[in-house]
This record gives structure tokens, sequence and C-alpha cells, in this order.
């Protein structure tokens, strides 16, 4: 992403915007609210078009004309709210709109369900195809919808606080599966207020202050004082250290 801007009525949350993400790398993406995390992310996920500015993937410079066209290259958006039904059973879940048919439009269910547990092994839940959701936990609803998106082929996933219901086992799990993602080659952009998540497992921080680059940090230099001092500006560096929840700073 070069150069996104993006103006609402009466506010300008993005600035010319950079934002560069790697095959097989973990990007915290990280700054307080309002800062315009959501904002470049909607468009990515093809939500919103920016005024200006360009998006290439591969290489390939693209349109994000809607959501279907993020889909169809590769990237995938796990909101922080859940876009689940409880009244179905996990396979309809992660093929909801898009399941394989046989003749006449019936569904499949076994080729449902098959496909289902490929993507329910790739990630090691204990869970079947066939178990309802309303039996699952919030955290394994959270990777039912990362089985959709891989059923999806996505080679980027945006993490938008996924853990911020999470307990710390289930965020521990989590932050695994991320990992052998990344393993497996799937990009990851991850977004949190969580700072010790990030320096357990990103591989480059990118963070924005008031609609704009604010700064990076690489592997080595990743640290919670640092990534606070690059949200909130060198000037009230004081401040923050004085806050009596700093890990909070940046909370969305």
């Amino acid at each position: 992403m070069r150069g996104i801007t993006k103006s609402f009525p009466g506010v300008k949350a993005l600035r010319g915007v950079d934002l560069e993400v790697f095959p097989a790398e973990i990007v915290a993406l990280i700054g307080e609210n309002g800062a315009g995390k959501s904002t470049l992310m909607k468009i990515l996920g093809g939500v919103h078009q920016p005024d200006a500015g360009t998006i290439s993937v591969g290489g390939k410079q693209v349109q994000l004309l809607n959501v279907n066209d993020s889909i169809r290259l590769g990237i995938g958006f796990i909101h922080q709210e859940l876009n689940v039904l409880d009244n179905l059973d996990v396979a309809a879940n992660v093929f909801l709109g898009r399941e394989p048919r046989r003749a006449l439009g019936i569904i499949d269910s076994k080729r449902l369900h098959d496909e289902t547990k490929i993507h329910l092994d790739r990630l090691e839940l204990p869970f079947s195809s066939h178990t309802p959701l309303s039996q699952l936990s919030l955290a394994q609803r959270q990777m039912v919808e990362i089985a959709k998106a891989l059923s999806l082929n996505a080679r980027l996933l945006i993490m938008d606080e996924p853990t911020s219901s999470l307990t710390l086992s289930e965020t521990q799990r989590l932050l695994d599966v991320a990992r052998d993602l990344r393993s497996q080659g799937v990009s990851i952009i991850y977004i949190s207020h969580r700072l010790g998540e990030i320096e357990a497992m990103c591989d480059r921080v990118v963070a924005l202050r008031d609609g704009a680059n604010a700064g990076g940090l690489t592997r080595e230099e990743i640290s919670h004082d640092r990534m606070v001092r690059l949200m909130v500006g060198r000037e009230l560096e004081h401040l923050v250290h004085n806050m009596p929840h700093a890990d909070h700073v940046g909370e969305s």
C-alpha cells in the first residue's frame, strides 16, 4: 500500500500511508484510537475505497472495489466481531454461501465436511466439522473464522484485536496458530493493544499516528517502550511512563 489517503466528512482519516507486508511475515499495525488502523485495513479488505494511493499484490497493482476483490486476491479479514452463525455446524459456517453442490444444486454434504476437515486439521483443532457452533467457546469460534479464511486460499490474514475476549490459554493457542500459519507461508497483519503479544511473536511493527506513518520497528527493535513512543510521540514519553496501564495504550 503506497500513499493511501482517505477522508470522511469533516475527517482526514489517512494521510499518505505506506504499508508493506512480505510473504510469511507477521506485521503488527499499532496506534491509538483514531490513528487510522481500521480505515487502512478496511481499504485493504475492499470495504472502503481510497481517495488516493495504490495497492499492489505480488508486485502487480490492483483495485479492490469490494470485499470479493480482496478475497479473490487471497486477503482474509478476521474481524473483532465474529461473522458466524450459532445455529449451524462448523462446516456450514466455513463454507457459508459457497457450499459445494451436486447436480440439481443439492449441497454435497460429504464434500462439504471433507473439505472443512482439511482446514480443521491444518489448524490442529480438537472438534469436528459436524460440531454445532453453539457448543464452541469464543476462541474456538474464532478458529472457525480462520478456517473459513484458509478455505478461501488466503495468503494474507488481517487479525483485528483477535485476543480481546480470550483467556490467557486461549490467547496462547491463537498465537501458536499464527506462528504455524507463518511457517506455512501465510502472512498476517496483527492489530492488538496488547503489546506483550506483539513483542512475543511479530516480525515487524508499523505504527500510525493521526492518520500518518509514525515509524516502524524491526524484530530486534521491538519493545514495549519503543512501541508506546511511536504511538503517542516522543513529546509525551514522560507521561506514558507514569500511566498505570501502559499495556492498554492504543486499545481499540
